[in-house]
């Protein structure tokens, strides 16, 4: 009777092999739930343009003036060529690596929804970075691979210095996009004790760009700013992975990139994985 008992209640376990078709599962999900609203993304390669042809004229603009003075004819170490580069694959890496999990998940937890999600035998964070995955392979193909086919002859960017340049860029942006989606996870579980994390948000979107290099190039600061930011991930999200495509990282200088990208990706997801330990045990579901 007792050996009957202990088999009934011996508790549910998920194989490793089940547990990864889980997750890779909402991989689909996510792909497919974009591609429903895929027509919002061709809006998007308008306004992506219109991006990247502001900052043209604007750093054109300022080469004119500015490179005169300079013999090597460089601002922050790059040619007017090499900028217009940085800043059309800085816009291009960012629309396949961007998603909104901080939005996602501050509403859940201001309208509740966090309590059902807390029953269902997944993590949430876990479904969260590979819905991001799914997203960003909606966004590669429907939303990058366009922006790249208007922009890159409509400016004359040009190729990285050496072809493997394409692969190291892409597994950069790879990185970033982990590193983006865990940051935002992070931000978003502020709501957990703020309620409202509208004004985080509004100033997250603001200083985002500007935080991870998208809008102007690090070398463009004074060496103090570029030492601090050298110690936060943020520059490893945009910064980091157009300089390699520019060659500006070779060797174990490029290696040594690429390992501290996945030291953020890694250390972040723990991170993100003991503040959400640490919120949900506050958390009172009220109601039914």
């Amino acid at each position: 009777m007792n050996g009957a008992t202990d088999r009934l209640l011996t508790p549910w376990r998920r194989s490793a092999g089940a547990t990864a078709g889980l997750y890779l599962y909402f991989v689909r999900l996510a792909f497919l739930k974009f591609l429903a609203y895929r027509l919002r993304y061709y809006t998007g390669v308008v306004s992506y343009t219109v991006f990247v042809t502001g900052h043209y004229y604007i750093y054109t603009a300022l080469f004119a003036s500015a490179v005169a003075e300079s013999a090597a004819g460089t601002i922050g170490g790059l040619t007017l060529p090499e900028m217009i580069t940085y800043v059309a694959v800085s816009w291009i890496g960012r629309s396949f690596y961007f998603n909104n999990i901080h939005r996602d998940l501050s509403r859940m937890i201001q309208e509740g929804e966090i309590g059902v999600q807390l029953v269902k035998p997944y993590h949430l964070q876990t479904v969260m970075l590979f819905e991001a995955v799914g997203e960003s392979g909606f966004r590669l193909m429907m939303f990058t691979l366009p922006i790249m086919v208007v922009v890159v002859p409509l400016f004359g960017i040009q190729g990285p210095p050496s072809p493997d340049l394409y692969a190291w860029t892409f597994l950069s942006f790879t990185l970033a996009l982990l590193i983006f989606s865990q940051l935002n996870f992070l931000v978003g579980c502020l709501a957990f004790g703020m309620k409202n994390i509208q004004g985080v948000l509004r100033a997250q979107m603001v200083s985002n760009d500007f935080m991870t290099g998208v809008v102007v190039p690090f070398t463009f600061f004074p060496g103090w700013f570029q030492t601090v930011m050298a110690w936060l991930p943020f520059q490893y999200i945009s910064y980091v992975p157009v300089t390699i495509y520019l060659g500006k990282r070779t060797g174990p200088e490029l290696h040594q990139a690429i390992l501290v990208q996945l030291a953020w990706a890694v250390g972040l997801f723990v991170v993100g994985r003991l503040v959400w330990r640490r919120a949900v045990r506050g958390v009172i579901v009220q109601g039914g």
